[in-house]
């Protein structure tokens, strides 16, 4: 019931002109950040920070927040006109969304893809809303053995669910588990295959890595 009140009063702040304006002109920087291989969400709501320097707390939170929805929108532009991934999340995109605009159908292609993204992120935001303690408080009780068999049973349904042969999808399988160990561990804080290279310090980037593959 907290949670529904907060969601109400939320929707409250929100809905004026001034906060819909800048949601606007959140969305439309938010494609354009999209659209830029390699540039990503987070780096354009940095690069694009200043602007809120001078508004009030509630103004730039909004805007911040929509200039990255609006970069999840806007790297599948590219991936489904190029065939270039804007985001790592818009890999994905290419597979359908490609082809379809080779076929003429990139109008359709990007009024799906603008669609699912707005009701994705609708439900992930009621979603997280309400659910959100409840997730935290179960999440806080796995330990190693807990993680070591939600990957286990990640990895056995690649297998299993992988169109190509078996071993061609455990191959592809070890060699990500060998760009993933690539940089510092979180955990112990040794480096690990970096090779006296500060650059792979932080790990292989997921889109160069696959757009390089």
């Amino acid at each position: 019931m907290e949670a529904f009140q907060l969601l109400m009063y939320g929707f409250g702040v929100l809905l004026t002109w001034k906060t819909l304006a800048l949601m606007m002109l959140g969305l439309v920087l938010g494609i354009f950040v999209g659209v830029l291989p390699g540039l990503g969400g987070p780096n354009g709501v940095a690069i694009l920070l200043p602007l809120t320097f001078t508004m009030d707390p509630t103004s730039a939170i909004v805007m911040l927040s929509c200039i990255y929805w609006g970069a999840l929108f806007g790297g599948a532009i590219t991936s489904i006109l190029f065939n270039i991934p804007g985001e790592a999340w818009s890999v994905a995109t290419t597979f359908d969304g490609y082809p379809m605009a080779q076929q003429g159908k990139a109008a359709e292609a990007l009024t799906a893809a603008f669609t699912s993204s707005f009701i994705g992120s609708l439900v992930a935001v009621l979603l997280i809303t309400f659910l959100a303690p409840g997730i935290a408080s179960f999440a806080l009780r796995f330990g190693p053995p807990e993680f070591f068999s939600v990957y286990l049973l990640t990895f056995c349904s690649f297998v299993g669910l992988g169109r190509e042969e078996k071993h061609k999808t455990l191959i592809s399988m070890s060699l990500g588990l060998l760009l993933a160990g690539v940089g510092m561990d979180t955990v112990s804080g040794q480096l690990r295959m970096t090779f006296g290279w500060s650059e792979l310090f932080r790990g292989i980037n997921f889109l160069v890595a696959v757009i390089g593959l």
